[in-house]
């Protein structure tokens, strides 16, 4: 069998873990974001496996790799996240967010002694967000030669979920994530299986339904208590045209915004400041 010189440039994987040490060492010249994808182990409903934000986490970032190849790898996924809220539902498991927190730093930290300056981490779970901006504040401070980014999935696509969803209550196991459930991933989707969650207002008990319709006020309920199934939207209504139209924005998007981030100049490295450096006069006013 005869290789062309194109075959031997072609990356064997971009992701970390399926390559040698020397083969890493090589890729970081030509690979200076490193994606960090975040997932969580939780109830997903009565037709989606617990591993859904997972998957999603881990297929929209190697559609992103692939697509910016070689200039990408991608760090083996967190699969277990911020779940507190779905513990009312057998098989969910949960980390506190100042344990995912010190998860984050550590990884990010071993990435950072290797040599990434740039970093994108991409949770597909929502319960991790607050560790998550936590830790990237806590990192950037630290490190501050380190450009830092971070994003969820489905709200980088808030305008299409908006034309696509047919529920007024939704946003677990719904239309829309079942729908990126079956593009991303069709064994993850029971469709005998799907039935219709909490789905309007009128669905919810009175603390659910001041949780959702008072816009900007942060008033968290568990899901058991939300939905006795689990599910806030109607999973039955999902398609993969659907699923293909979110998540291929996402990676467009996502993709667009690594471009620019691989062309910033580099951070410089300064010491981290403290209140003894500051001038007292400064701090007046």
């Amino acid at each position: 069998m005869t290789l062309d010189a194109a075959s031997f440039d072609r990356p064997r994987s971009h992701r970390l873990a399926d390559l040698t040490w020397p083969e890493v060492r090589r890729r970081r010249a030509e690979a200076p974001v490193a994606i960090v994808p975040l997932g969580a182990c939780e109830q997903h409903g009565t037709g989606l496996a617990l591993r859904t934000d997972t998957t999603r986490a881990e297929v929209v970032a190697d559609l992103i790799a692939e697509r910016l190849s070689p200039r990408v790898l991608i760090s083996p996924v967190i699969p277990v996240g911020v779940s507190e809220h779905h513990m009312g539902f057998p098989g969910t498991l949960t980390l506190t967010a100042e344990t995912l927190g010190h998860v984050i730093d550590d990884l990010l930290t071993s990435l950072y002694r290797h040599g990434w300056r740039r970093i994108f981490i991409l949770t597909g779970h929502g319960g991790n967000n607050s560790a998550v901006d936590i830790s990237v504040r806590r990192l950037r401070a630290r490190h501050t030669d380190l450009h830092l980014a971070w994003s969820g999935i489905t709200n980088v696509a808030s305008d299409v979920v908006a034309r696509l969803a047919t529920s007024p209550v939704r946003g677990h196991s719904c239309e829309i994530e079942t729908s990126q459930a079956l593009f991303a991933d069709p064994t993850l989707v029971r469709p005998d299986q799907l039935i219709r969650g909490a789905a309007t207002v009128h669905d919810l008990d009175p603390a659910g339904r001041l949780s959702q319709t008072h816009k900007g006020i942060h008033f968290p309920q568990d899901y058991h208590v939300l939905s006795p199934t689990g599910a806030l939207g109607d999973g039955r209504e999902a398609s993969v045209e659907d699923g293909e139209a979110v998540i291929t924005t996402v990676v467009d998007r996502v993709v667009a915004f690594l471009e620019d981030f691989m062309a910033l100049p580099d951070r410089a490295h300064l010491p981290t400041p403290t209140l003894a450096d500051s001038d007292p006069l400064t701090l007046e006013a």
